[in-house]
């Protein structure tokens, strides 16, 4: 770059906004490469006499549709006419704008694939860019793992380059959407699968904020995505979807509903339990498209163009052996093939039309497999049954490394030629990588099936020993995968270890279906003095997915085992987790002996942590009960104790605890002092999501003091740190009480357009008690706008929620709301407002959202 080029690119740089990357047109041209550019108008620059035409930088270029991976068709597609108008329709949709969603299931081989592949050709022609990802059947726990390759792909990640060169570029593209979310790049690790260590905002993010803010940044990558093409993103095997996966599903659905992104998955009817009601079915945009067998006429025609590709014009299907066919395969595309394929394995020409009805085909698909895998050399079955115990994508390198039998790669890779040649697997990546996949799952499932347990139970471990000898310094990435395959295998340690690793992995990234399955998978291979921790950790897990019942038990398994153990100190732990579950559940006279229990035993074994923490559960059980003068006491004890210990982040969490009691009590100004310390302490540890919980409180009760000023100021910084930290529910309290300061001020436009910023985001979540304080906010500036009857309707739908949730308002807050509705109150007599408060609490969930939205 010459002189005169250096000095205007640098004056470009002090143009540009934030985040955004400005060139002339000549070092646009230079580096066009792998970048789009949007044309600006021109712009005045110092030092140049004539404007100067400048782009900015739209991100990097995506690959087309063409990168999806699918098996390539050799036939035409056959039938599925009404399903094909159905989804040209959806991605012409969802081409303008209109984000749609659609669900292709059926059962095995009725031809979901081939749909899939269709779809993805018809959003080919309409200039999408799209990406793939497959479920695994060993992946139901691992998490993200159908979203891994989809946003590799889509930020143009090259796994064969350094993982620093791959970030990088991430970083970079995050810090073109807005520089503060660079900061959220180590969340990326779990949804890209890469090691990337925590820094100082991530460090203090607990589970559920790791996942709730990793799914917002999502949201915000997606939305932020400025390019030429509509989006495709294509999941297949969702019967198998790993809960992490399904949840950031949900998220993005949600999200991209009036945007240019078709979302296409397909799986296997009927869905397993967990999925059995799949969330993202219950949204407005979402297409359910079920596949049943073909007709009688479909499958003539697939036997008839499958009979010429295989035999060539000799290929002519008479009637008697359509009717054989058809009758066998009962409708299934797959089936009709495989015994096309098996007829062609067994001959080089089609049988005599005389001897058709004395052909002797296999009595079901599965054996019909089986026969199709008869047909190779010792030496290939052996290749395609390791295979099948790798998975439906299988390294040809992993084939030799874990069952050297196999001979040389050059045999293995000889054997491979022809199974592809047989339609059995294909190669997906070519050398030097080597990838191959069963042609069709049900191809992997039999030859699986079809190995001895003990062989199948060798073949795992051997799989879980190469995978340590060959990525020792990167296992991490591989915990979940190594769990799956030593449970398999025989190896009791290496199963204990590994489902304990992965239980906790899983428990840190929030996914809580998964670790409670690990846990228990593990329990039966602990000692007893390694059981109670992780009986606690179940545990509060079970707690969390709301599955009490089981909760209890194991807290209690727990405790009797503490007490075979004569384990006292377990056995406080225990009689503490057990009573705090008591407390959640609402049980409060219980919750409170087992509390007081549990203090008693840590007196007496003077362990001053685990006495701070039964008088702060205790402290909170008070204040659930009312009884805030009590819950003073014992959160002040927990304090005194937190002090001399110097936990500081206890310590600010006690003060923000006492600053909320303070407020309900009514004493504003020891509020603002608690909650003052609680600020000044978690500034010093630098925790940024608890002092946006810290300032939230402080505007709050600036807010109550009518300080008007100051609470802006406070919300306003609490908001920026919430939306950096990503935590979305937490932005939409903020967009709440900033909508409630604006209705103090009286300036109800932008009081309103708050609330329904708050609204847009609680939605999303579907949290129906925080839908309720808001409905009653906005049902507040209802009656101060002068509509009485649209304020009691919204009121009304919010006591239904709150009866639906089990959450009544308490008296304090219940006298505010009153005050808000005086005016409704004074303008309708009795019986008006009875009946428009009635109709309120008669309204849907979605008629009370739909109804908060109009003017």
């Amino acid at each position: 770059m010459m002189g005169d080029d250096v000095n205007l690119a640098a004056r470009l740089m002090q143009a540009a906004l934030p985040g955004q990357i400005l060139v002339s047109k000549s070092v646009c041209q230079g580096i066009a490469g792998d970048y789009l550019w949007e044309e600006l108008p021109p712009m005045r620059v110092k030092g140049k006499s004539e404007p100067v035409q400048v782009f900015g930088l739209l991100g990097y270029k995506t690959a087309k549709i063409s990168q999806l991976r699918a098996p390539r068709y050799t036939l035409p597609m056959v039938g599925r006419l009404e399903e094909m108008a159905q989804i040209a329709e959806i991605v012409q949709a969802a081409s303008s704008g209109q984000g749609r969603m659609v669900g292709i299931s059926g059962e095995a081989g009725v031809g979901k694939s081939r749909l899939v592949a269709e779809a993805v050709r018809l959003a080919n022609e309409h200039g999408f860019a799209g990406f793939s990802g497959e479920c695994q059947s060993y992946g139901s726990n691992i998490s993200y793992l159908v979203w891994r390759d989809i946003w590799r792909g889509y930020w143009g990640l090259d796994p064969s380059v350094p993982v620093e060169d791959q970030l990088r570029r991430v970083e970079e593209e995050l810090v073109r959407i807005d520089p503060a979310l660079a900061a959220r790049l180590p969340l990326l690790g779990a949804l890209l699968n890469l090691p990337i260590p925590d820094n100082d905002l991530t460090a203090s993010f607990d589970a559920k904020l790791r996942k709730t803010s990793l799914e917002s940044l999502m949201v915000d990558c997606l939305r932020a995505r400025r390019s030429d093409h509509p989006l495709l993103f294509v999941l297949e095997d969702c019967q198998w979807i790993d809960p992490l996966s399904h949840d950031l599903l949900e998220v993005l659905g949600r999200a991209t509903q009036n945007l240019p992104v078709l979302i296409l998955m397909a799986y296997r009817a009927p869905l397993p339990d967990r999925l059995a009601a799949p969330r993202v079915s219950l949204l407005p945009h979402f297409t359910q498209i079920e596949l049943t067998e073909f007709s009688p006429e479909e499958a003539q025609e697939l036997i008839s163009l499958k009979l010429k590709d295989l035999f060539g014009p000799a290929g002519q299907a008479t009637a008697d052996l359509v009717r054989l066919i058809t009758n066998r395969a009962e409708g299934n595309p797959f089936y009709l093939e495989e015994i096309l394929n098996y007829l062609r394995d067994r001959a080089a020409a089609l049988p005599d039309p005389t001897t058709v009805a004395s052909l002797d085909l296999p009595a079901s698909l599965h054996s019909l497999i089986l026969s199709r895998i008869d047909q190779l050399t010792e030496s290939q079955k052996t290749a395609l049954k390791v295979a099948s115990v790798i998975g439906r994508f299988f390294q040809a390198a992993m084939l030799w490394g874990t069952y050297p039998q196999l001979g040389e790669p050059g045999r293995v890779i000889a054997d491979l030629d022809r199974m592809v040649r047989l339609d059995l697997v294909v190669q997906d990546v070519p050398e030097p990588e080597l990838v191959y996949l069963f042609k069709h799952i049900l191809t992997q499932e039999v030859a699986y099936e079809s190995l001895p347990f003990a062989t199948r139970s060798v073949l795992h471990a051997q799989i879980g020993a190469y995978i340590e000898r060959t990525y020792p310094q990167t296992l991490d990435q591989y915990i979940d995968l190594l769990a799956f395959h030593y449970d398999r295998g025989e190896d009791a340690g290496k199963r204990k270890e590994y489902l304990l690793k992965a239980g906790e992995t899983a428990q840190r990234n929030y996914a809580n279906v998964a670790a409670i399955d690990y846990y228990r998978r593990a329990l039966p291979l602990l000692a007893e003095t390694e059981r109670i921790p992780v009986l606690l950790k179940l545990g509060k897990v079970l707690e969390l997915v709301g599955k009490w019942d089981e909760a209890g038990d194991r807290y209690l398994e727990a405790l009797r085992l503490a007490d075979r153990l004569d384990d006292r100190q377990a056995r406080a732990r225990c009689v503490t987790a057990h009573g705090d579950f008591l407390r959640k559940l609402g049980r409060y006279e219980e919750a409170e002996t087992w509390l007081a229990q549990a203090l008693y035993i840590f007196e007496d074994l003077g362990d001053q942590a685990g006495i701070g923490q039964a008088l702060h559960f205790a402290g909170t059980l008070a204040a659930q009960q009312g009884d805030y003068e009590q819950a003073r006491l014992l959160y002040e004890q927990s304090l005194a104790i937190r002090r001399k210990l110097d936990d500081r982040p206890q310590i600010a969490s006690l003060l923000s605890n006492l600053g909320i009691i303070a407020r309900l009590r009514g004493d504003a100004y020891e509020a603002r002092a608690l909650h003052e310390e609680g600020l000044a302490i978690r500034r010093q540890l630098g925790d940024k999501w608890a002092i946006a919980v810290s300032l939230n409180n402080l505007g709050n009760v600036a807010l109550d003091e009518e300080n008007l000023a100051e609470a802006q100021e406070r919300l306003d910084e609490a908001l920026a740190l919430q939306r950096e930290v990503g935590d979305r529910w937490s932005v939409a309290n903020a967009f709440n009480n900033l909508g409630n300061l604006a209705r103090t001020r009286g300036d109800y436009p932008r009081a309103k357009a708050f609330y329904l910023e708050s609204l847009e985001i609680y939605q999303e979540f579907g949290d129906r008690r925080a839908l309720a304080y808001l409905l009653e906010d906005m049902g507040g500036l209802a009656a101060l706008e002068g509509k009485p009857r649209r304020a009691l309707r919204l009121v009304g739908s919010a006591s239904a929620l709150r009866q639906e949730v089990g959450s009544p308002l308490s008296a304090k807050e219940q006298e505010a709301l009153d005050r808000l509705l005086t005016s409704a109150h004074r303008e309708l007599d009795e019986v008006a407002q009875a009946v428009a408060f009635g109709e309120g609490r008669l309204l849907s969930i979605e008629e009370a959202i739909r109804h908060a939205r109009e003017d």
